[in-house]
């Protein structure tokens, strides 16, 4: 039985973050889309909240994303081998992995 768990993995706050997370941002798309199975829905979170999506001067805080896993453990393992983890672009000690339970309108 699969469990649903929420992630939030803020970025680092260093000045080459940016850089990295675009040098990473490919490996961690095909990561993501070779397990549509798990991570259900996603995406990064911005912490400009007034710029519009298609400006290129977008600060980028983090990803988020739903996954479903059959545990804690097996959730935390599948975070700990994502390109972003390995690479060092989440702020490892603010990652915010937590189990929920959906009470209306989960769609997966």
């Amino acid at each position: 039985m699969t469990r649903k768990f929420i992630f939030f993995g803020p970025y680092i706050t260093t000045p080459n973050a940016s850089e990295l997370r675009l040098r990473l941002l490919p490996q961690h798309l095909e990561d993501l889309a070779s397990r549509p199975h798990i991570v259900k829905f996603g995406g990064p979170f911005f912490t400009d909240g007034g710029a519009g999506e298609d400006d290129p001067e977008r600060n980028y805080g983090g990803t988020f994303f739903l996954m479903e896993s059959e545990d804690h453990v097996a959730a935390r393992e599948i975070i700990q081998s994502d390109v972003y983890f390995k690479g060092g672009l989440w702020d490892r000690p603010n990652i915010i992995l937590v189990e929920y339970t959906p009470l209306m309108g989960y769609p997966f």
